[in-house]
């Protein structure tokens, strides 16, 4: 699970999770009124379908998702690759701001037709909510899905690090363009000074969310790009006990002494997990059995890219996943050696270049 979200459910495997500022949008609207509250609890449903509509395309594209992190902006679908074709990008990419647009004109239809009062009220707000949400991700700059959209376009003539490299900088002009054209319209309203400073904190807050999604965006593919040709078949650790689903906790500890290693992974199914010897289960429930405390982590090939196996490590949320060869398992990386194999090997290639 992403940090900085809480898991609040899980629907065909994929985790739901909230992100710490919808979190506070959520906590805050308690205090503010009923009707903001309502509102705020609405908005997560929205922003709900709008994500189920990336992960639904993903799906039917044979692209596993594994989390949804849902934020008032209209969340992320984390999905199992980190390449993908660029039509297949656009078509998920797209899928969630055409939700969105379809839920706002189903709720100005609703507004038009719904009485003079609260209902009213509410579906005018609803509108007005995902009118907004859908054109802001439509457009081009990252992390919105108008970036992915975007980028997935400038690829039929550019390749993949150039139309990425490309996108962030239209980002940045976006960005600026929301910050000019904010002081623009507060400086036009006939509004208190208050109202116009909070407005424009609002607008900062979001602008500054989106440039730091930006930038992680440019980082990851500038990465990807001086790691390309380079896998994981010669770092993958061996440092760890196998053990079956039905071993005894209490036996774990001799084995552990035994053996000199402190990571503990078992069979569960078609996969395999991670024994969690601290999970709040294991002294809550008392368990006796490795497969109580039994956490699945990602399996991923011996032929695998360093960012693939990083993208895999971090979705699982334990940092380690186990690595196969031809199905059988071979050894296990964590995201903590990732990250020091890729610095070391970065490092060394631009050293090669002086």
């Amino acid at each position: 699970m992403s940090s900085g979200a809480l898991k609040i459910g899980s629907v065909k495997g994929i985790n739901i999770t909230l992100h710490w500022t919808f979190l506070i949008m959520i906590l805050i609207s308690i205090f503010l009124s009923p009707f903001i509250f309502l509102i705020i609890i609405l908005l997560f449903v929205c922003v709900l379908f709008h994500e189920f509509s990336h992960s639904i395309t993903a799906l039917r594209n044979k692209i596993g998702v594994s989390e949804i992190i849902l934020t008032p902006l209209g969340g992320a679908s984390i999905i199992d690759e980190l390449e993908v074709k660029p039509k297949t990008e656009f078509n998920i990419s797209i899928a969630g701001p055409v939700m969105s647009l379809f839920l706002g004109g189903l709720f100005g239809i609703l507004s038009v037709l719904s009485p003079i009062g609260i209902i009213a009220l509410i579906t005018q707000s609803l509108f007005e909510i995902n009118i907004l949400l859908g054109l802001l991700n439509l457009l081009p700059a990252f992390p919105m899905d108008g970036g992915r959209v975007f980028r997935s376009y400038l690829q039929r003539k550019r390749n993949f690090y150039d139309a990425t490299i490309r996108t962030i900088t239209i980002s940045n002009y976006v960005f600026a363009a929301l910050i000019f054209g904010t002081l623009a319209y507060l400086l036009i309203i006939n509004q208190s000074f208050l109202y116009k400073e909070f407005f424009f904190f609002i607008v900062m807050i979001t602008v500054i969310y989106l440039y730091g999604g930006a930038q992680a965006e440019k980082q990851s593919t500038i990465i990807k790009r001086d790691t390309e040709g380079e896998t994981i078949r010669s770092i993958v650790s061996k440092h760890f006990i196998l053990v079956d689903g039905n071993e005894k906790i209490s036996a774990l500890f001799n084995k552990m002494k035994k053996n000199g290693e402190h990571v503990i992974i078992a069979k569960t199914g078609n996969g395999y997990g991670s024994a969690d010897l601290f999970r709040r289960d294991t002294f809550n429930k008392m368990a006796e059995s490795v497969e109580e405390i039994i956490t699945p982590i990602p399996t991923i090939s011996e032929n695998s890219s360093l960012m693939d196996a990083m993208a895999a490590t971090e979705r699982g949320g334990l940092g380690v996943a186990a690595v196969t060869r031809r199905g059988k398992l071979v050894g296990i990386v964590s995201s903590q050696q990732l990250q020091t194999i890729i610095a070391l090997h970065i490092i060394n290639k631009y050293k090669r270049k002086e």
